[in-house]
């Protein structure tokens, strides 16, 4: 089972099943609701870094 994490931010700590997702799936990172928020959180990866470790980066003005 290949575990996707979240790093900083309001999703802090939370794990997903990526199992089935290719590393350049992952690699764009993704823009994630959040429950409470008007805006969406943007996560990625660092740059050459674990595409399995997203990284907070702000939020996404809707």
């Amino acid at each position: 089972m290949r575990m996707l994490r979240y790093v900083g931010g309001p999703l802090d700590g939370k794990e997903i099943d990526a199992t089935g997702w290719t590393d350049a799936d992952l690699a764009g990172g993704g823009y994630e609701i959040v429950d409470g928020w008007t805006d969406r959180a943007h996560y990625e990866p660092d740059p050459g870094g674990d595409v399995l470790v997203w990284r907070y980066r702000g939020p996404v003005p809707d």
